[in-house]
């Protein structure tokens, strides 16, 4: 059975509290829904607790921080801020027992930045981070590695991690480095990911979008039925600023819920 994820914050608590009741109301009602938390550097244990009184026993996957928060597993200079920001998201992997925690591999093109991505992976020696694939630029046009399936499978086999696919990251990459796109996918598809992000977007635009579903042109049925496992989980990465409630993401599992019944022949081509 497929699995679908509401992403929040875990500064939800500060700024919308009755968001993450809500989801977790929610997400206790159905067999098929988890909650992914993204742990703010910022957040403390006690933020943590109180969130976890929240969610009760809802399911929890666990979210490590970015570039954009300080984290840059690629530089070695950060390496202590990397080692004490990771370790409050491994705390709270310990608190809520998540079995996954998603850490994006960080900032630099070329092999230099993927060992030391490598090299830090390996001292933080969990067994539950799962890989990230990167778009080839972040918002900021900073480069990123992990943009490509062989990356990926590098740092995977080098540090024994899991790996979250993320279609996004993925078409944003295909399209900044001028690849086929489809090709590129059955690439990541092939690494048998651990973790699912989804969001809609505009497929002919390396831009990371995080649009509700219908809002873009992504050939979703495509990516839900021919790029997931069977018993994948799938966070839905959609909106952005911040919501008070949770009627869209309600609106954004019952869209991917019909999908599933969707069969489209889809073929996506080479970027020009």
């Amino acid at each position: 059975m497929k699995k679908f994820g509401f992403k929040i914050f875990s500064t939800n608590l500060q700024n919308a509290p009755l968001f993450i009741k809500e989801c977790a109301v929610f997400a206790s009602s159905a067999s098929d829904v988890f909650i992914e938390l993204m742990v703010v550097p910022s957040s403390t244990i006690a933020d943590l607790k109180k969130i976890k009184e929240l969610v009760g026993n809802v399911e929890v996957r666990i979210h490590a921080p970015h570039d954009g928060m300080g984290f840059d597993a690629g530089n070695k200079e950060l390496e202590n801020q990397n080692r004490q920001i990771l370790a409050n998201a491994q705390r709270a992997a310990d608190l809520f027992q998540a079995k996954t925690i998603v850490v994006h591999p960080g900032c630099g093109h070329g092999q230099q930045y993927i060992d030391e991505t490598v090299r830090q992976f390996r001292l933080f020696n969990d067994s539950r981070i799962v890989v990230e694939n990167l778009p080839h630029l972040d918002n900021r046009t900073l480069p990123m590695h992990g943009n490509t399936a062989a990356e990926i499978s590098y740092i995977m086999k080098e540090c024994g991690c899991g790996f979250c696919f993320d279609f996004s990251h993925a078409v944003c990459a295909a399209i900044s480095m001028k690849l086929n796109i489809d090709e590129h996918l059955q690439k990541f598809f092939s690494l048998n990911p651990t973790v699912y992000h989804m969001c809609d977007g505009d497929i002919n635009k390396a831009e990371d979008m995080h649009l509700h579903f219908g809002a873009g042109n992504y050939p979703l049925p495509h990516f839900l039925n021919d790029y997931t496992a069977k018993d994948a989980y799938i966070t839905m990465e959609t909106g952005k600023g911040l919501e008070q409630h949770n009627d869209l993401w309600i609106k954004d599992y019952q869209y991917l819920k019909n999908l599933k019944d969707i069969k489209e022949t889809i073929v996506l081509g080479d970027v020009n």
